[in-house]
């Protein structure tokens, strides 16, 4: 127990929520009115402080009101108001990927730096609905020390204490707090508000916090807040109270970790509230896929048009789509709980980034094809792969001619495929072999001769068959009844997979109190299926089935040379107060559940509750052999859009969408006469593959094939001219498999250097391998267990390679 009374540290703020149940215009205004309210209390109240987060605010205010901005940069200056969290907003924390979470830190620390002269130290997510276990990575990446939460709650997740270590699975470790109680307060008179902090504080240490000011809406501290906590202080009953700020606060804990208090360390991810969220809105959940990796795909090729001189790297235009981005992963927008309104305004900021990433994209791929030497016989189609690292991928091409060919000559095995238009024009589909972060030439003509086939393909009415795989679907259900693994002998499914199953889902658009989803009301059936392709590159079956008003199409699709299995579902979705499912029931006992988090993995329960994930998910356990023996054996399930799912037992389940009403939130009940609008309806459209495997995850290589259906290849058509580059390049690559360079980018300050982003995935140290084949370049960099390093490339030094931190400022020692 700490020897002498501490000092609750009162911390005056408003949430500001700039998107929620108003759009972002009113959220301008709020902004605006709260900031001029707290310069007007510090005019009145000389020990009055303030503190407040989200560059983005004050990027809103500069262009409003630069008047206002700069008497807040005089407090600032003075120590009065305080800067915390370093972030754009304060983001959804489990649904943006990892570099986005970054990007968050890179553009909110870059943006204070530049108008405050100062970077923030306290990382700062009152309202923010779960913390990934990750984080602290990224945080001190960034220079945070230490971080403020709310949720969950205690009554959500249980800690140690409300003050602690929280340290991520590379080491890396940051000071946290839960708020007691509320990020704000409900009432003028606070001594109630106090003694709740009081009694949350932790026994073993001195100090502790308590925030107050009108929130959600703005506000911030009033008057007689104010004036309640002098009288407080004046009163000897009373717990010691001072008006401060959180950096301070922060600081006496450090102190006393370093004289010996005994601080618990957690080391877990700090979830869950609000599990309806990883859900709740498809359409804004799949635009944020969408556009991430659009921009780190036009970011990638921009920077290998700069590095070989062929069209600057458009910096402006790319930071610009990003913080459209960043803005709209607010907690309240990406986590699909605001108004309606509010999601065509995100539709538009959505839709302005992926116009300038998509210019990047393609402007700077061009602006290398036209250096390709494309001469030779047929029409040139230049293909892209935008990962650093090699992919065989299947390709659709409109307006594609029958016969494909290498630079070189060699026949290409294609397939003419229904096209996207009745226009009469036609699309083939092959599958490609592509250089890391490079490109391929291929030839188009109108012969119609066939390349020589290579590995087996069949199917009937009702299944599929490679070397690798057969599936088998169920004519009386429409599921798939079989997957075999023909390489192993294993029969994959346990039970009906590829069943979408309808739940009953009566909860708030957060769900509020919701563990799990598993009140099944039915699942599609009725089934139609046709064998609608079958040809010398892939095979597919075309599923239509219904429930109740709503109908779905799914199409299972095999390759003759490509392991991948996917499914592409399409439905119209007519239902409330429902959720539906996509279900593998897997033949694996000893499953151990594991899901992608931003930059990071997290082994989870196998109890049937609703967990958030990222690209991916993967259930690996012991499988029975054909041949009587056993092997340890997987099956991961990689997304193009969705964000929840549960495994209970070995069963795995994808969320595909919920239908709530919008920004409907206990304790407020529906009111059937008033005709509320309902989330999700008409069609939704999600894209999966599924990597049976044997041993884990990590052996599999499933992050990477989970970036290559998020990433997929691009192509350009060229037109006949000669050039200095050749008709194959490799320009990035990197190895062993367990790494990935996530982002390949032009550095913030303007000038030619080049950033490389790079994750260790499988949790085991390793020194890997960059190179740039093209370039004749490479470095090797040795990285601890889940460790994000990032590189600075001097372009115009003789290609040094220094270590910098998520910021891209050098590391120090």
């Amino acid at each position: 127990m700490p020897e002498q009374e501490g000092t609750l540290y009162a911390i005056g703020n408003a949430h500001i929520d700039p998107v929620w149940l108003w759009r972002w215009t009113e959220g301008v205004e709020t902004i605006r009115a709260t900031f001029r309210s707290a310069l007007d209390r510090m005019r009145e109240t000389p020990d009055f402080v303030f503190t407040d987060s989200s560059a983005a605010f004050y990027a809103m205010v500069q262009q409003v009101d630069p008047a206002l901005l700069e008497e807040i940069r005089e407090r600032v200056a003075e120590g009065r108001w305080e800067i915390v969290g370093g972030w754009w907003v304060q983001p959804d924390a489990n649904i943006p990927c990892g570099e986005s979470l970054v990007r968050q830190s890179l553009q909110g620390q870059r943006w204070f730096e530049r108008a405050f002269n100062l970077r923030a130290t306290v990382g700062f997510n009152p309202d923010t609905f779960g913390h990934p276990g990750s984080l602290p990575q990224i945080l001190r990446g960034a220079g945070i020390t230490s971080y403020t939460f709310l949720r969950p709650g205690p009554h959500e997740k249980e800690l140690p204490g409300s003050v602690f270590r929280w340290r991520s699975p590379d080491g890396s470790e940051v000071l946290a707090a839960r708020i007691a109680r509320a990020y704000c307060s409900w009432s003028d008179d606070l001594a109630e508000h106090v003694r709740a902090a009081d009694h949350a504080r932790p026994p073993y240490l001195r100090d502790y916090v308590v925030f107050y000011g009108v929130g959600n809406h703005g506000g911030g501290p009033t008057r007689a807040n104010i004036a309640s906590l002098h009288r407080l202080g004046e009163d000897a009953k009373a717990p010691s109270i001072r008006m401060g700020r959180l950096d301070r606060f922060f600081r006496s804990v450090a102190e006393e970790v370093h004289g010996g208090a005994d601080v618990p360390v957690v080391e877990d991810e700090l979830q869950h509230h609000a599990r309806g969220c990883y859900s709740a809105h498809s359409e804004v959940k799949r635009e944020n896929r969408r556009v991430e990796h659009l921009l780190l795909a036009a970011e990638r090729v921009a920077s290998v048009a700069a590095a070989l001189g062929a069209r600057d790297y458009p910096l402006a235009d790319l930071r610009e789509a990003w913080r459209g981005v960043l803005f709209n992963q607010f907690h309240d927008i990406l986590a699909g709980t605001s108004l309606p309104e509010a999601y065509a305004d995100a539709r538009d900021v959505y839709g302005h980034a992926a116009t300038l990433g998509g210019r990047a994209l393609h402007f700077g791929a061009q602006a290398v094809t036209g250096r390709i030497d494309t001469r030779g016989e047929g029409e040139a189609v230049v293909v892209w792969n935008p990962l650093p690292w090699p992919v065989q991928a299947p390709v659709e091409i409109e307006r594609g001619g029958h016969r494909l060919c290498s630079a070189g000559g060699t026949r290409i095995t294609a397939q003419a495929i229904v096209p996207t238009t009745i226009a009469g024009q036609r699309r083939v589909c092959f599958v490609a072999n592509l250089p890391a972060l490079g490109y391929r030439l291929y030839r188009q003509t109108g012969d119609i001769r066939e390349a020589r086939l290579e590995g087996s393909l069949e199917a009937g009415a009702a299944f599929l068959q490679t070397d690798r795989w057969r599936i088998e679907v169920d004519p009386a259900t429409g599921d798939i009844a079989r997957i075999v693994d023909r390489r192993h002998g294993v029969e994959a499914l346990s039970g009906p997979g590829n069943a979408l199953i309808v739940l009953d889902d009566p909860s708030d658009t957060w769900s509020h109190d919701v563990a799990a989803f598993r009140s099944e009301l039915g699942r599609f059936r009725d089934p139609t299926i046709v064998l609608e392709e079958n040809g010398p590159v892939r095979a597919c079956l075309r599923i239509d089935r219904r429930w109740g008003a709503s109908s779905a199409t799914q199409r299972i699709y095999l390759y003759r040379n490509s392991e991948v299995i996917e499914l592409r579902l399409s439905v119209n979705w007519q239902e409330q107060l429902r959720a539906l499912k996509l279900a593998f029931p897997l033949g694996l006992s000893e499953p151990v559940a594991t899901a992608e988090t931003p930059y990071g993995t997290m082994a989870r329960a196998t109890g049937g509750e609703e967990e958030p994930c990222q690209q991916w998910v993967d259930v690996t356990g012991i499988a029975a052999r054909s041949d009587g023996g056993t092997l340890r054996y997987g099956v991961a399930l990689l997304n193009d859009s969705k964000y929840g799912y549960d495994v209970l037992g070995s069963e795995m389940r994808l969320t595909v969408l919920r239908s709530p009403a919008y920004a409907h939130h206990d304790p407020q009940r529906l009111d059937p006469e008033r005709a509320p609008l309902w989330i999700d309806q008409g069609w939704q459209s999600l894209t999966c593959r599924l990597v049976p495997h044997a041993g884990g995850w990590a052996e599999a290589g499933v992050p990477r094939l989970a970036w290559e259906l998020n990433e997929p290849p691009f192509a350009v058509n060229e037109f006949e001219h000669d050039g200095d580059l050749p008709t194959r390049a490799s320009f990035a690559s990197v190895s062993p498999a367990s790494v990935l360079i996530t982002a390949i980018k032009g550095a913030e300050d303007g000038s030619r250097d080049v950033i490389v982003r790079l994750h260790e995935t499988a949790g085991e140290p390793t020194v890997c391998r960059v190179e740039t084949p093209y370039l004749g370049r490479h470095t090797e960099v040795r990285l601890g267990a889940h460790e994000i390093a990032t590189l600075r490339v001097r372009l115009d030094d003789g290609w040094t390679v220094t270590r910098c931190d998520l910021l891209e400022r050098p590391l120090s020692g």
